[in-house]
């Protein structure tokens, strides 16, 4: 199996991801009127979507409702109360994101994983970036817009994570790296 290797660079509210040195998408994140928010935009700077972040108290739940450039609403939503595991419905697609051990992180398309993130920074060549693996490109603006919204009000790419017993996290069954 092999994957396309991207490089994502996070820096206080934005994240810009990178295949080699081109910069490809970038995403930053607001608050705004006591809401989180983000914008994500291509390489030309023209936003192709809008991630508003709100909690549902009464169904303890995480939601994520996305607006494409076009106007189609969408919601990323968390499926456990540990928020590990959220789903969304994509294009006629049902994309899954689980949240790992080690600041890992896998993208499933169908059921079938496609990309995997890690922000461990143990890589060498990784040292200050998020590393980004997908098994093809078509993926590529899905996979980062669903790592966006997860990094909605983080300002350090390495602080801790808020989840800090590794046992509440899901298993990585199958690996990349």
């Amino acid at each position: 199996m092999s994957t396309e290797v991207y490089s994502i660079k996070h820096d206080n509210n934005t994240l810009d991801l990178f295949k080699a040195d081109k910069k490809l998408y970038s995403s930053k994140w607001f608050m705004e009127f006591g809401k989180f928010g983000s914008e994500l935009f291509n390489y030309q700077d023209k936003i192709i979507f809008y991630i508003s972040k709100k909690f549902k108290f009464w169904k303890w739940k995480m939601v994520f409702t996305i607006k494409d450039d076009h106007g189609v609403v969408t919601e990323l939503i968390s499926e456990n109360a540990k928020k590990t595991i959220y789903s969304i419905n994509f294009n006629d697609l049902t994309y899954q994101l689980k949240i790992h051990h080690h600041k890992k992180k896998s993208i499933y398309k169908n059921g079938t994983k496609i990309a995997e993130i890690d922000e461990s920074f143990l890589d060498t060549g990784f040292n200050d970036f998020i590393k980004l693996q997908l098994l093809e490109e078509k993926d590529l603006k899905i996979s980062f817009l669903l790592f966006s919204c997860l990094k909605i009000g983080e300002v350090d790419q390495k602080a801790k994570t808020i989840i800090t017993s590794q046992k509440q996290l899901e298993p990585n069954e199958e690996p990349w790296s």
